[in-house]
């Protein structure tokens, strides 16, 4: 296998793999990939550097949500819990205090010492979400249960050059929303990260419809591998319903193009 680094005329530089094991029909594949830089960047390609390289297992893969983060507020009761999870509840403890905690493959629930609240987070599906609330606390102590966080990840059929200020100035120039640069700590110098905050309200409920929100920002971390996650942050109480997360997919959908276009 190959790795490829083409640069344009304007500074531009991608990154592919070329699933070749002998040079000369590597050359064909390059040729292909540089012509089509310079049809999608509109500029000649100036510089390419070919070096073998380990296999790279690269795997596209579709969007999908990994992680649904959220809060559950509770009114007083008397039988807090439901009495065949009692023995599954673990005291925990850190730097924010002390916990009531319950593990399950659907979800992870911490509440506070007070009971007025839990938090959940890990989970991957409303549904499953839902169905070990249900489970863990009797139904009478349970006010309202909101969602705040929603994180996808997907990988492209292609590598991402991350020092490449190409995919920064796509996003920088966008008007629909605010862009901000991450800065990396050192052991982050295979990613790149930026923020997305007051996205365009009109654009967002003509994706999210009634899920649109002003306050609603989006953290994208892109890996060199290819690798896109995106951290939705969710500011208004958006109630967690059966496939609620399921309304953000098509802004993600956006994004997520958006990247793929510009890498």
């Amino acid at each position: 296998m190959f790795r490829v680094f083409i640069t344009t005329a304007n500074h531009i530089t991608i990154q592919r793999y070329v699933p070749e094991t002998l040079f000369v029909p590597c050359l064909a594949v390059v040729a292909r990939f540089a012509a089509d830089a310079e049809e999608r960047f509109h500029s000649s390609v100036v510089c390419v550097r070919v070096s073998a390289c380990k296999t790279a297992r690269l795997r596209p893969t579709a969007l999908r949500i990994t992680n649904i983060c959220g809060k559950i507020q509770h009114c007083h009761c008397a039988h807090f819990y439901n009495p065949g999870v009692l023995p599954f509840v673990k005291k925990t403890r850190n730097a924010f205090g002390n916990f009531e905690t319950v593990y399950s493959v659907h979800s992870n629930l911490q509440t506070a010492q007070n009971r007025r609240n839990t938090l959940f987070r890990g989970g991957r599906c409303s549904k499953g979400i839902l169905l070990s609330i249900d489970h863990v606390f009797n139904p009478d102590c349970v006010v309202y249960v909101h969602m705040h966080m929603i994180v996808s990840n997907v990988r492209l059929e292609h590598p991402i050059h991350v020092d490449c200020h190409f995919i920064d100035m796509v996003f920088q120039n966008e008007p629909r929303w605010q862009y901000r640069f991450v800065v990396k700590t050192e052991d982050q110098t295979y990613m790149k990260s930026f923020k997305l905050s007051g996205l365009c309200l009109e654009w967002q409920a003509s994706l999210l419809g009634a899920a649109a929100d002003k306050d609603l920002a989006v953290m994208v971390n892109l890996g060199k591998s290819g690798s896109v996650n995106l951290f939705v942050t969710i500011s208004q109480e958006t109630p967690l319903t059966p496939g609620a997360e399921h309304r953000f997919m098509p802004l993600l959908h956006a994004l997520v193009e958006l990247v793929e276009q510009s890498s």
